[in-house]
């Protein structure tokens, strides 16, 4: 049986991740920001900006806004909840290759490392936040483009995930 994923833990797994990302973007070679890792990959730059952008969608939600568009059918969701969402959330591996949702798409870079650093700051702190107030109040269901709707601890845990999955593509 799945163990029940709890909040307060999901959150400090999500903290613990986005503060391992923000170091490895505060160490990186100011040259190498723009460079892509390989051809047809994407650079630091853009990395970071698609974190900071995967917050987007949720935190207007939040605020009764929409959230991700949901692309596959129900029947794919279905599977994708079954068979990939546990390996996320209780194994922590997120599927090498999978396609970002279109709202969570770089457009061309975070402008620098310290920008970067900021606006993920900004983003995941304030999502937090919300996230823990809104659960405290009621119970919250959030939209993910491949799963549907996630609870509070699973988009929390889902993201620290995501944070660390990318962190280990910046150059070390």
């Amino acid at each position: 049986m799945r163990a029940r994923l709890g909040l307060e833990q999901a959150a400090a797994d999500h903290r613990a991740a986005i503060d391992e990302v923000v170091r490895a973007i505060e160490s990186l070679d100011r040259v190498a920001w723009t460079v892509p890792r390989q051809p047809g990959k994407w650079s630091p730059a853009e990395i970071a900006e698609h974190l900071v952008l995967a917050y987007e969608p949720p935190l207007a939600e939040l605020d009764g806004g929409p959230g991700y568009a949901v692309p596959v059918p129900w029947w794919k969701r279905t599977v994708l909840r079954w068979k990939v969402l546990p390996q996320i959330l209780e194994r922590g591996q997120f599927p090498r290759g999978a396609p970002a949702p279109k709202e969570a798409r770089p457009k061309g870079g975070a402008a620098s490392p310290e920008e970067a650093v900021r606006q993920l700051r900004e983003n995941a702190g304030r999502f937090e936040e919300k996230l823990c107030v809104a659960h405290a109040a009621r119970s919250v269901r959030l939209t993910h483009a491949y799963f549907g709707k996630l609870t509070a601890p699973q988009i929390l845990k889902l993201l620290a995930v995501h944070a660390h999955h990318h962190r280990g593509q910046f150059p070390t």
